[in-house]
């Protein structure tokens, strides 16, 4: 049976190292057209999004994480994932599903891709997701929950082959040792 949703996820792979050819502006739209698709809680979408290509604000929201922002440098495009607050409990929950959905989208159109995480990081002085939103201008009322650099692969990683899950990991009814 073929299964293309598993053939686009089993090759997607994070990629940390860029080339430098541009994604073309509609290819980021189509992108974050499927961002939109993702499920939410209770229907309130309240994921939103910050689409940064200035070279120099990538490397200002790369200095934002203490440890492990650098791998946003390079990219062409980074997606700053927030989430509004005041729609209860599931923000986090809510933009890990968009964020999953911009990662297999940006496989779609062979674009390299790695989710950062911000939530419960520090920057240089404050918390990443404080440096971010002062950065971007983003208000109170609203968390970074992670960024998702976009580009050119300038690494290929061979994907997932079937062989490597362990289907043990799949209960039937009730967990099973």
């Amino acid at each position: 049976m073929k299964n293309e949703l598993f053939e686009l996820a089993s090759r997607r792979r994070s990629v940390r190292q860029y080339g430098d050819k541009k994604i073309d502006e509609q290819v980021i739209d189509e992108i974050m057209k499927v961002a939109l698709t993702a499920p939410s809680s209770f229907g309130h979408r309240p994921v939103e999004f910050v689409v940064v290509r200035d070279k120099e604000t990538i490397k200002d929201l790369a200095s934002c994480k203490s440890y492990g922002g650098s791998q946003i440098i390079g990219a062409d495009a980074v997606i700053v994932v927030f989430v509004s607050l005041d729609r209860g409990e599931f923000w986090i929950e809510d933009g890990a599903i968009a964020s999953a959905y911009i990662l297999l989208a940006a496989e779609q159109y062979d674009i390299g891709a790695c989710w950062v995480q911000i939530r419960n990081r520090m920057g240089k002085s404050q918390t990443s997701d404080i440096e971010i939103r002062n950065l971007l201008g983003i208000p109170e009322g609203y968390e970074v929950l992670n960024l998702i650099a976009l580009g050119e692969k300038g690494e290929i990683k061979k994907g997932y082959d079937e062989s490597e899950f362990d289907h043990r990991k799949i209960h039937q009814e009730s967990f099973k040792k």
